[in-house]
């Protein structure tokens, strides 16, 4: 009876250990492979699974993932040293902060759903404990970073000016126009000699007296026949799909109102493109408002200029402390080839 028992037993050892040569065999390489240290911030290690996790969560691909793992560990990187500079100076994050976050989020992110929440955390391979964990980091590094951002009262005048001089490209203003229209369509087929006929006589009544809007609102097809032809909107030339309309809108002065011309009809094509329809239509426009392209006024973009230039200095003084950060913690990188 012994002897079969011990003949039992030594047959599981057997299958075990093969079950466990095979598991290595298969996914030896690949444990390795996420365990792999591939830095490390004084005492704390960044692993290869920590960023190739990030990264997919973004559905980078494989080719995507080699191209921007660096920058992933350099971030991991500066995460970590801001954190560690935040314990040399002594500080805490106090328990109930993160927690009133942690609920903050469950509330916002998954509508209070607790279940759901879990199960998206052990999706990624969290833990509660470990997300809390996150949060924490999280809200250290963004406290790091806010004590090392400039006040707008640090951009003095004088830099605003040059930067806006320097920078005249970033605020040239378009030539628009506001434009009136009057269309005479193909309803049965007409030749253009017909919608031709129907729009020097509408200008012969306007040149009689007709003011435009009431010519608009009483002839012709136009989807803005009962706004008296009006587009109701200031627009540039790049948002005028028809090469017509585009060319006769920026020749009228404001007031003035064109000649009848030949448009060909554009439609949306079944692949998404947009293309001739193969009918015309016979316009006449008129230019309500026309503004002429320049550049913003200085005062107009003194706010955006002043936050552009808070951010280049609060971003070249952040590399400046992360140097010295670097240069004075163990810092080791080795990513995988």
């Amino acid at each position: 009876m012994g002897t079969k028992t011990n003949q039992h037993t030594f047959k599981v050892f057997l299958f075990l250990a093969g079950l466990l040569a095979i598991s290595n065999h298969s996914y030896g390489t690949e444990l390795i492979e996420l365990n792999r240290v591939v830095a490390k911030v004084n005492e704390r290690v960044v692993t290869w699974g920590e960023i190739e996790n990030a990264m997919t969560l973004l559905n980078f691909t494989d080719q995507e993932k080699k191209l921007r793992a660096n920058q992933f560990v350099d971030g991991k990187v500066d995460r970590l040293l801001s954190i560690a500079a935040f314990g040399e100076k002594g500080m805490q994050i106090p328990t109930s902060y993160i927690e009133q976050e942690y609920n903050k989020r469950l509330i916002r992110d998954f509508n209070g759903d607790r279940k759901l929440f879990r199960d998206t955390l052990r999706s990624k391979g969290l833990s509660q404990l470990e997300y809390r964990k996150e949060i924490e980091e999280e809200i250290i590094y963004s406290h790091m970073l806010s004590t090392r951002r400039r006040l707008k009262e640090e951009i003095s005048p004088e830099k605003v000016e040059l930067y806006y001089e320097k920078n005249a490209d970033k605020y040239k203003t378009e030539a628009m126009v506001q434009l009136g229209e009057i269309a005479f369509s193909q309803i049965a087929g007409e030749p253009e000699t017909v919608l031709l006929q129907q729009a020097h006589q509408v200008i012969k009544e306007i040149k009689g007296g007709l003011s435009f809007k009431d010519a608009a609102s009483q002839n012709g097809q136009s989807p803005f026949r009962e706004k008296s032809g009006d587009w109701g909107v200031m627009v540039s030339e790049r948002e005028i799909r028809s090469k017509e309309i585009k060319k006769e809108a920026f020749s009228l002065k404001e007031g003035e109102i064109s000649k009848p011309f030949i448009v060909n009809i554009l439609e949306r094509k079944p692949d998404g493109t947009v293309g001739s329809s193969g009918k015309i239509a016979v316009y006449i426009l008129q230019a309500i408002k026309v503004t002429k392209s320049g550049r913003k006024p200085l005062d107009e973009v003194r706010p955006l200029i002043e936050k552009t230039l808070a951010s280049e200095i609060e971003a070249k003084s952040h590399r400046q402390w992360l140097s010295r950060l670097k240069r004075d913690a163990y810092v080791r990188v080795t990513l995988p080839k």
